[in-house]
């Protein structure tokens, strides 16, 4: 008995259950509604954070993230971190499930495009710790962690944009048949 095959066995069985689950009618209705009120939540955040969050740039220098977090001040940056490593979190595992649904109904055959949302939450959730790193380390932060928290956010948006043309694809390809 090859206890790695097994392993790999229930692996792929509870992936294949996540993707039947979350491509469901109910699901994909009960994830958007979620996704649009963890948005808010942001929205609504105090100490200006939603107007100086990092993650809602496309790249940012030193200038920008001295600005955002000065204008935030200690209690918005105190509560950026908590919204970065739990808020934040959610969003990504909510838009993430969200997409896998759609791709599981518009791409049945190809199951490679679902690294496509994959890889956009791995460079968000690498964003989230990059920007909590910058947070805990304000002022003494240095150009190399503003430059890599940078080039996470920029990767994480060009990800997205793939993943939002390829869902296009889909629909527009459906659509045709």
């Amino acid at each position: 008995f090859n206890w790695n095959y097994w392993n790999v066995f229930c692996f792929r069985k509870m992936i294949s259950k996540y993707l039947y689950f979350v491509s469901s009618t109910k699901s994909q209705i009960i994830i958007f509604i979620l996704l649009n009120i963890c948005g808010l939540i942001f929205v609504f955040l105090p100490h200006n954070i939603f107007s100086n969050m990092l993650d809602l740039e496309f790249s940012y220098n030193e200038d920008i993230v001295l600005k955002y977090f000065n204008e935030m001040g200690p209690d918005g940056r105190s509560m950026y971190i908590f919204s970065s490593l739990l808020l934040d979190t959610l969003y990504p595992i909510l838009y993430t499930s969200l997409i896998l649904g759609a791709y599981v109904n518009l791409f049945k055959n190809s199951h490679a495009i679902l690294i496509l949302p994959l890889i956009a939450f791995s460079f968000d959730i690498l964003e989230n710790f990059q920007i909590t790193m910058l947070n805990l380390n304000f002022p003494d932060i240095n150009e190399t962690q503003i430059y890599l928290s940078s080039m996470a956010t920029s990767a994480k948006w060009i990800a997205i944009l793939v993943v939002i043309l390829v869902l296009i694809y889909g629909i527009i390809q459906k659509r045709k048949k």
